[in-house]
């Protein structure tokens, strides 16, 4: 891709308003970046649209405690398990026991946060295993 491509692209994005709510801004950058007439600086502009925030993500094989993380709207948690068990956990900043997830061979399950706080986590698992913490 050219670099006048990525400016031409980066130039449609950057003329949306700023003061506007997330959701606003994200449709005017939608019709703002439908009118770029070629597909690659589109592409472009569509890609920049995109949160840059990815959760948190943490990984482990056997038992272990993630770093605390902060909920303050609701959270999508997802969590998966290489091998046969695996029991998360989700612990309030006092340490008591929020949700106990349990997930009985390989796989996955989710969970959603829905209070505000500060949580960590506790996994005890056979295996090799990861939690996200969705945005």
């Amino acid at each position: 891709m050219s670099l006048r491509l990525v400016m031409h692209a980066f130039l449609a994005w950057s003329l949306l308003p700023t003061s506007l709510s997330r959701a606003d801004t994200l449709a005017a950058g939608l019709m703002t970046c439908r009118e770029v007439v070629s597909d690659a600086a589109r592409l472009a502009c569509y890609d920049g649209l995109a949160p840059t925030v990815q959760g948190e993500r943490f990984t482990g094989k056997g038992s272990g405690i993630t770093p605390e993380f902060t909920v303050e709207t609701p959270r999508l948690m997802r969590f998966d398990s290489a091998d046969v068990i695996m029991v998360v956990y989700l612990l309030d900043d006092s340490g008591a026991v929020v949700q106990n997830l349990h997930r009985g061979g390989a796989g996955g399950g989710e969970f959603l946060i829905e209070n505000p706080g500060r949580y960590h986590l506790q996994v005890n698992a056979s295996g090799a295993w990861s939690v996200t913490v969705l945005p």
